[in-house]
């Protein structure tokens, strides 16, 4: 199932395209990278950017609850294939695709991140919902 990620802003934009399927098993896959307890999410054979794998994976993360309660056992979200057809190139964009993903093929609500262009600055900026911080866990004090 393909998906295509794009945000343009006067001639400036990102753009991502994502081939995914689901798989439903029993038991753990193997060779997945373990989301949640029963969500999994299995990389492209071949060639992929580490920050693509890690920022996909935090993009799946984000709808961890409506995912695990898909499948009896365990949900895998098989990535195709992913790549940035002609744009400029943001590893973030990877979350972005797979919420789109999830939302348009599986029906699921979106997560609420988003991207703007700080035309001022001449930069992305990626708003990853009230009180997010990717890759961060909130510790005690």
């Amino acid at each position: 199932m393909h998906y295509k990620y794009r945000f343009m802003k006067g001639g400036i934009g990102l753009a991502a395209d994502l081939l995914a399927h689901t798989e439903e098993s029993e038991s753990a896959p193997s060779g997945a990278i373990q989301i949640d307890q029963r969500l999994h999410l299995r990389l492209p054979a071949g060639h992929i950017y580490w920050k693509d794998a890690a920022w996909l994976a935090y993009g799946l993360s984000l709808h961890t609850a409506e995912l695990s309660r898909i499948a009896d056992g365990h949900l895998l979200v098989a990535i195709d294939s992913f790549t940035y057809p002609g744009a400029d190139y943001q590893a973030e964009v990877a979350a972005l695709a797979i919420d789109g993903w999830v939302h348009q093929i599986l029906n699921k609500p979106p997560c609420g991140i988003s991207v703007s262009f700080d035309q001022p600055h001449r930069k992305f900026r990626f708003d990853w919902g009230t009180g997010m911080v990717p890759f961060c866990d909130d510790l005690p004090d």
